[in-house]
């Protein structure tokens, strides 16, 4: 469970993850330029090992199916791993990536907006990085995700922003175009909640280190330059050492749908 050290609590709409006034997202902003600009790893390939983790903690079961899977990354690593990994995305222009760099595993193009082109329960695990926050109906979407799924959703999204801002900085997820929303804790719980799940799990994802941060950024100086050396010294060696608020760029909901059962097979479209 996450355990903030500052107020999460929000003003406007809660319901599920609109924790703000949302935005129809710019379809004209879904460009391979701009996924490589905001860091999309499943296009550039580069996968977070944060990412890797969460995937090989939290996958369970034989057959995964990525929804909103953009290039294909995260669904040629599950099937390199002996996964039996489908991915599902609306734009072309990402899923011609696979193809051009020959990921494994199975890819289609449908619309995460419509009902998708699997039998119920047809999946044991579903993954679902960075995406909600793109779709027009996140509740509609997760609804859809839990009915092809048997056992369990791994879900990942921006977190909302209330730190950051008083100091003229911004989380970089906040400046993408194509986001309709940023999600709390709570809201990100309430909308998991929706599918009426066994159990869920919510955690901060993707931490951002700030004595890392202050340690690059700042570089102690003192009026009397002989005594510079020593300051810094300081420095480098109390700032590791400083209490701080944890904090998360993204947030992590590892959804439990029902018990394990009888293993699935790899679904088809």
């Amino acid at each position: 469970m996450i355990r903030p050290t500052a107020d999460l609590t929000t003003s406007g709409d809660h319901t599920h993850g609109r924790s703000r006034t949302e935005e129809p997202s710019q379809p004209e902003a879904y460009t391979l330029e701009n996924a490589t600009l905001f860091g999309w790893d499943s296009i550039t390939g580069n996968l977070l090992p944060e990412r890797v983790e969460l995937l090989k903690r939290y996958v369970v079961g034989r057959t995964v199916f990525d929804a909103g899977c953009g290039g294909g990354g995260f669904v040629h690593y599950l099937a390199s791993e002996g996964f039996c990994a489908v991915g599902l995305d609306k734009h072309a222009i990402f899923l011609n990536v696979a193809r051009e760099r020959r990921f494994r595993g199975r890819f289609i193009q449908a619309d995460l907006a419509r009902r998708l082109p699997f039998a119920d329960s047809s999946f044991d695990t579903t993954i679902c990085l960075d995406v909600l926050e793109h779709v027009a109906d996140d509740a509609e979407t997760i609804r859809e995700l839990a009915r092809v799924t048997r056992r369990r959703l791994v879900i990942a999204v921006p977190q909302e922003d209330k730190w950051m801002w008083r100091y003229r900085l911004i989380f970089s997820p906040y400046r993408d175009p194509t986001h309709r929303r940023y999600y709390t804790p709570e809201s990100l719980r309430a909308l998991a909640d929706s599918v009426r799940p066994r159990h869920v799990e919510v955690f901060g994802e993707q931490q951002i280190y700030l004595q890392q941060l202050a340690h690059d950024l700042l570089r102690p100086r003192c009026r009397f330059r002989i005594l510079t050396p020593i300051y810094q010294r300081l420095f480098t060696f109390l700032v590791p050492r400083a209490y701080s608020n944890v904090l998360y760029q993204n947030l992590a909901a590892v959804v439990d749908l029902r018990p394990p059962d009888s293993a699935s097979v790899c679904a088809s479209a």
